[in-house]
């Protein structure tokens, strides 16, 4: 049943916030107003030329790209007999009415909506940002097993390392890098999904195991550590036991 109300959880966050992202990504509407200026633009890279258009409309501005053959339909341009656009001054101060289907967009690439929605949501798990996110997604994770990777990271308390481990921990099926709270190691996906959600008082019952500066566990050096005291206490009693030895040669 908690698994359940976990999935059915984050479920219904994700698409909450897809929801919300989902407007910024929907078609815009038409952009209206009066046409303050007119400007051709050749990308050296590509020579084409396309036209930049500046349009007033209550008192804000917003300029956009639109290609050639739409800035003729739109008489913002005319073609010389070489072919090449020359500007329609003409045009300037006239209302104008854009199809955002038409508008260029800029070179900068589109965040993919649910990454960003979940970049959004779990802003507080330090040093996450989308690139993470969408970099483990462009790997071969699904949004589902980030969305759940990223909840199980917030509840633990952890940094984008210790999400990255995690969705290791699931793709390999080596989960050693956690402790359940018997001392033993998660044994698949679902076992460690359980520890973490169902601790007690509040407290996820599973731990991470930390590494020293040389990538040991803790758990083994302090083990050898106490195995280096009880070989000194043997040693101590091998030298008492030398010592009664002698004085009853005596």
């Amino acid at each position: 049943m908690k698994k359940a109300n976990f999935l059915l959880s984050l479920a219904l966050a994700v698409t909450v916030l897809v929801a919300q992202v989902g407007a910024v990504f929907a078609s815009p509407a038409s952009i209206t107003g009066t046409v303050q200026s007119i400007t051709l633009e050749t990308d050296t890279n590509t020579a084409v030329t396309t036209v930049l258009v500046t349009v007033l409309e209550k008192g804000a501005t917003q300029i956009v790209r639109i290609g050639i053959d739409s800035a003729t339909a739109l008489g913002l341009v005319t073609l010389g007999g070489d072919g090449n656009p020359i500007i329609n001054e003409s045009a300037l101060g006239q209302p104008i009415e854009i199809d955002p289907a038409t508008v260029i967009p800029d070179q900068q690439e589109d965040e993919h909506p649910v990454g960003n929605a979940l970049a959004a949501f779990f802003s507080d798990i330090l040093n996450l940002d989308y690139e993470t996110i969408m970099t483990a997604h462009d790997n071969g994770t699904g949004f589902g097993v980030i969305a759940q990777a990223l909840w199980l990271t917030k509840k633990l308390d952890g940094d984008a390392d210790l999400f990255l481990a995690i969705l290791e921990a699931k793709k390999s099926k080596d989960y050693s890098a956690f402790l359940l709270e018997d001392g033993t190691i998660p044994q698949n996906w679902g076992q460690f999904k359980k520890a973490v959600m169902d601790g007690k008082k509040g407290k996820p019952g599973i731990a991470v195991r930390e590494k020293d500066n040389n990538g040991n566990d803790n758990n083994g050096n302090g083990n050898g550590n106490g195995q280096d005291k009880d070989k000194e206490k043997n040693k101590d009693k091998d030298k008492d036991n030398n010592g009664n030895g002698n004085g009853n040669n005596k």
